[in-house]
């Protein structure tokens, strides 16, 4: 898989976020659906996306956001998979697995570990920082639009397009 991104994309977020969009791993997210017709891995790149630029307009650290934020469904599987035993659903189990990931792959701070594991609020636990606020936030409104087939933020004009190799 392969990403082909426009020069309209803000350089200053591609610098932060080029070493996760160019992890093999990461990229098998295009293999997910995660809102009906979006992949998962459009859906992160459209909260990291949104998420820094929130961050940039707050007292916030926008290089923190947009790496949670595009972190925050780093879940190489099925939603539609089984659950470990023990678990009760996805909303609850899924920050779970992609602050493990996101710690196997990319060795992940504290923070951008808490940010993941309190994205799902108000179905998991609360947010603890500004950051985590914003990608939370910026999930909500991503998933809102993804559900309505609206597109926006890099998937508008195809600011990102996913090429399957």
């Amino acid at each position: 898989m392969e990403l082909i991104v426009s020069e309209e994309i803000d350089s200053e977020f591609l610098e932060i976020v080029k070493p996760i969009l160019r992890n093999k791993e990461f990229l098998k997210l295009g293999n997910y659906l995660q809102h009906q017709k979006t992949s998962r891995l459009e859906h992160s790149i459209n909260v990291s996306y949104i998420a820094w630029k929130m961050a940039k307009n707050r007292d916030c650290d926008e290089r923190i956001a947009a790496i949670a934020g595009l972190l925050h469904d780093f879940c190489v599987y099925d939603f539609k998979d089984q659950l470990p035993e023990g678990e009760l659903h996805q909303a609850f189990y899924h920050p779970k697995a992609a602050a493990w990931a996101s710690e196997e792959q990319f060795g992940i701070d504290e923070k951008v570990r808490g940010i993941i594991l309190t994205h799902m609020f108000p179905l998991g636990p609360m947010p603890t920082c500004k950051e985590a606020w914003v990608v939370t936030c910026a999930d909500k409104i991503c998933a809102s639009l993804e559900l309505v087939h609206i597109p926006f933020a890099l998937s508008w004009r195809q600011r990102v397009m996913i090429v399957p190799a």
